[in-house]
């Protein structure tokens, strides 16, 4: 499966490249970062769900990555609503020619993904943390004035006490992608048979915590939904970081490939 194009790989930072954590399992987890940002987003949730012998597959969403401002902006202004979801598709559909069992994971816009995917029909199981189902009040009103517009922002809107690289301004057409995306997601909940597990944070500053209700009343399959109240928004990489990464790995082992008498192996840090 080819992860990334040849011309791709030197144009995106070293922390964007896609990987593969396999070995002989009999179930795979595709895990999605979020919007703007690698998948070293999510490398801590692929690491717990390799150590419980579930291959994990963590791709670069298109129009992510990119090491120069001038192409980051001009490539994340090519995404498309049905460009991300037909990318996952397809995605899921190459791994289930390999996998009995397939889940999904994804991060507040790879969440919004994940679930909209895990609607179809399309996977055994689906986690997120922090989806991105609903915006933020400014957000909706920057788009609600300026949505129409191409106009890109240079600025850092996010601070975090940890390593996390991502694009550091704010595109209007992109935006206004992701807010599609939450709503198309939104609306799906109520097709959502698989189990579902959802990590979430009180104090999100991003993300209301309210979207957990409407998954939890609206998912006509089983929804655990558990909170790290000490972390904010970017979970994965947040100070509760490990016991998010091990909730996720026991939850999709356990939908996935049941645990054994086997331990838990050390998880493979070589990507």
């Amino acid at each position: 499966m080819e992860l990334l194009k040849d011309d791709q790989q030197s144009r995106i930072w070293p922390d964007a490249q896609p990987f593969w954590l396999r070995s002989t399992a009999p179930a795979a987890v595709i895990c999605l970062h979020g919007f703007m940002a690698t998948p070293y987003e999510v490398k801590p949730i692929a690491q717990a769900c390799n150590a419980r012998h579930l291959d994990v597959l963590v791709p670069l969403l298109p129009g992510h990555g990119y090491r120069e401002v001038s192409q980051q902006k001009q490539e994340i202004a090519k995404i498309s609503p049905g460009h991300l979801l037909r990318y996952v598709r397809d995605l899921v559909d190459q791994v289930r020619q390999d996998y009995n069992r397939v889940g999904l994971y994804g991060q507040s816009m790879g969440g919004a993904l994940a679930l909209a995917i895990a609607s179809e029909g399309l996977v055994d199981a689906v986690a997120v943390t922090a989806p991105a189902l609903k915006m933020p009040w400014w957000v909706e009103l920057l788009l609600f004035f300026l949505g129409w517009s191409e106009l890109v922002i240079d600025i850092d809107f996010l601070s975090q006490p940890f390593y996390n690289p991502y694009y550091k301004f704010g595109s209007a057409p992109a935006t206004s992608v992701l807010k599609q995306i939450a709503e198309y997601s939104q609306a799906r909940l109520g097709q959502l048979h698989c189990p579902v597990y959802v990590a979430h944070s009180h104090r999100d500053s991003l993300i209301d915590p309210v979207v957990c209700e409407w998954i939890r009343s609206q998912a006509k399959g089983p929804v655990t939904i558990e909170w790290f109240d000490r972390s904010d928004h970017t979970m994965p990489l947040d100070v509760q970081g490990p016991e998010v990464a091990t909730a996720i790995g026991q939850f999709l082992q356990q939908q996935l490939n049941p645990p054994s008498a086997e331990s838990p192996r050390a998880p493979n840090t070589n990507q």
